[in-house]
């Protein structure tokens, strides 16, 4: 169903493999770059040799297309290798539906939008369902793949897995993402498949295109009917008793409660994603919430252009600088509808102003392959200690892409000086320095290389050189204030809270939940350890501490990253910064007691 039954000359099946350790976190190889590769078959019993030979530490998946060679005879899966394909696919992600659990449950998603469409295969992914059609064969491969992505729109799927490289897992291979319940991980299951029903399979055909166009364009009729305008009812925002109540972005939450008025939906549903992702939600959720804020608005815009705006807010590059207070944004028009709603007795952010922009001169990023499970906590053999994660922020500090001039060590040692009494000195002894870069050598971070040509064979002159598959970003990135890091070189927090500080950016940069439990889980360092840290990271003014109550009445904290100019004189510093940081003020002491209950841990960026 998946492949012609015979393959021409230089037609191959293309599988793709991706290592992963026994947690299912990416492996790397020594120069950092993740170990994935591509096979190619050209019979069934090649297809299964591979499939059995990799499936037990690799994810296996298999291209939707076959592939052929190009010009100068090599087999890639690009799209101007692709050759042809004669299945759509279907694939829900059981996290992005809470209420629905099995597999009939999502046939019946399928069916109410599409009930005349045969569904040939279904199989249980591990962590989703992938459904297959089988249609006539065709290499206009794009012309299919847009149709694929149609039938996603109308039921909900995953339009990302429509593209024309397009993988799916194999059935009888592992979802290797994470860890089942048993402890195990799942394996890739069919369900159901026409062959297994006597009368489907004797009566198999594939589904005609044209049929299934005429289908979509009767299903988008339906839903791209125009909804009637609701009144505006307005939303009780004030507490009725003798306690305030303030909300995090009351103007951007009244909105989202009240809807939106013509010629102002499109830019409260920038602000309005911003302060969902901000707030923790997942993609699924924030699409859900604001499909319904579009019905409350006056009048509601089409769903389908709803979906590619809320599509491109999910793209945009600084997602969560698109919120903020009326005074700081430039645009007359926007400021005005902004102003209009606001409430600053009732706002958290008008009074707080934590919602600050993290420049180049005062911020420092990291790649977030640095940041896995293996690597975070302390007892795994990939394990690294938070000297070596203060080493790697110094790193990507200050080596520049593309400069030519080398970091040295004892570059990286001035960098690591604080003044104590007076007098300058590094912040861990030698012996502890010396190790840490060799730990950083051994996990494939760091290259320690030769002093460059003219320059003494002296220790201080050796060349340190990161690996190439770090510096490349991908968007795969976190971005904090580098005065964490003087705060770490001023010996104000220990390595165990720089870490935790880490992995709370991580988490959110991440969309993961971030309890103490969570943070503990992935660091093993103990809850009391966590909440430790996180206060003295609120002392060292790293981090900043807001309570809340739910409306359920349970506390939550909210975290916001802070910059300090406090240690600027205390460690090097080739150039004095002015910050504007609106909120000065000594934070309060948060009672322990409510660190705990807090269960929900949000950061601010």
């Amino acid at each position: 169903m998946l492949y012609p039954e015979q393959l021409k000359e230089n037609e191959f099946v293309c599988l793709f493999l991706v290592k992963t350790d026994k947690e299912g976190n990416p492996e790397y190889d020594a120069d950092g770059n993740e170990v994935k590769f591509h096979k190619y078959a050209k019979s069934y019993q090649q297809y299964q040799e591979i499939v059995e030979k990799y499936k037990h530490n690799f994810h296996v998946y298999n291209a939707l297309a076959t592939v052929k060679m190009d010009k100068n005879e090599e087999l890639h899966r690009r799209e101007a290798n692709m050759r042809q394909r004669q299945v759509l696919f279907i694939d829900f992600d059981k996290k992005d539906y809470e209420n629905l659990t099995t597999a009939q449950e999502f046939t019946s998603l399928i069916k109410d939008k599409l009930p005349d469409v045969f569904l040939h295969a279904c199989y249980d992914s591990g962590h989703g369902y992938h459904y297959y059609i089988s249609v006539e064969h065709t290499c206009k491969i794009r012309d299919l793949c847009e149709l694929n992505k149609l039938i996603c729109e109308v039921v909900g799927a995953d339009t990302n897995a429509c593209k024309v490289t397009q993988v799916a897992r194999v059935p009888g291979t592992y979802n290797r993402k994470r860890l089942g319940e048993n402890g195990k991980f799942p394996q890739v299951k069919e369900v159901d498949h026409y062959q297994k029903h006597d009368t489907t399979k004797k009566n198999y055909h594939p589904v005609n295109m044209e049929f299934i166009r005429r289908r979509i364009e009767n299903a988008l009729k339906v839903q791209q009917n125009i909804l009637e305008s609701k009144p505006l009812e307005p939303w009780n925002y004030a507490s009725d008793g003798l306690d305030t109540k303030q909300y995090p972005c009351l103007c951007t939450e009244k909105v989202l409660r009240e809807g939106a008025d013509a010629g102002q939906r499109n830019t409260w549903l920038g602000r309005i994603v911003s302060m969902l992702r901000f707030q923790g939600y997942t993609e699924a959720k924030v699409r859900e919430i604001c499909l319904e804020w579009n019905a409350k608005c006056r009048p509601p815009k089409n769903p389908n252009e709803v979906k590619k705006d809320i599509e491109s807010y999910l793209d945009h590059e600084n997602i969560y600088r698109l919120n903020g207070c009326w005074e700081q944004i430039p645009d007359q028009r926007v400021r005005e509808m902004v102003q209009a709603q606001c409430d600053k007795f009732h706002c958290q952010q008008a009074v707080q102003k934590k919602n600050l922009s993290i420049v180049e001169d005062i911020g420092s990023k990291m790649s977030q392959k640095l940041l896995t499970k293996s690597r975070l906590r302390n007892d795994k053999d990939m394990s690294m200690s938070g000297y070596e994660y203060l080493i790697m922020t110094i790193l990507y500090k200050y080596i520049k892409d593309g400069s030519r001039v080398p970091f040295t060590i004892k570059e990286l040692k001035l960098r690591m000086q604080f003044k104590k009494s007076g007098k300058w000195q590094l912040c861990m002894d030698i012996k502890t320095f010396k190790d840490t870069l060799d730990s950083l050598v051994r996990h494939h971070c760091i290259e320690l290389l030769e002093p460059a040509k003219g320059q003494k064979n002296v220790f201080d002159n050796t060349r340190i050189k990161m690996k190439r598959g770090l510096k490349n970003f991908n968007d795969k990135y976190i971005e904090f204030y580098y005065s964490t890091a003087r705060a770490f070189i001023s010996k104000q927090i220990t390595q165990n809270e720089f870490k935790v500080f880490l992995c709370i950016v991580n988490n959110i940069r991440d969309s993961k939940s971030c309890t103490i439990e969570d943070i503990d889980r992935i660091l093993g360092i103990g809850k009391r350890n966590v909440i430790a840290a996180i206060m003295n990271l609120q002392s060292a003014q790293c981090i900043d501490i807001i309570q809340n109550r739910s409306d359920k009445g349970n506390w939550y904290n909210v975290y916001s990253q802070k910059h300090t100019d406090k240690y600027d004189d205390k460690t090097y510093n080739d150039k004095k910064i002015e910050v504007d940081t609106p909120n000065k003020k000594k934070v309060d002491e948060v009672d322990d007691q409510k660190v705990e209950e807090g269960i929900t841990i949000k950061l601010m960026a």
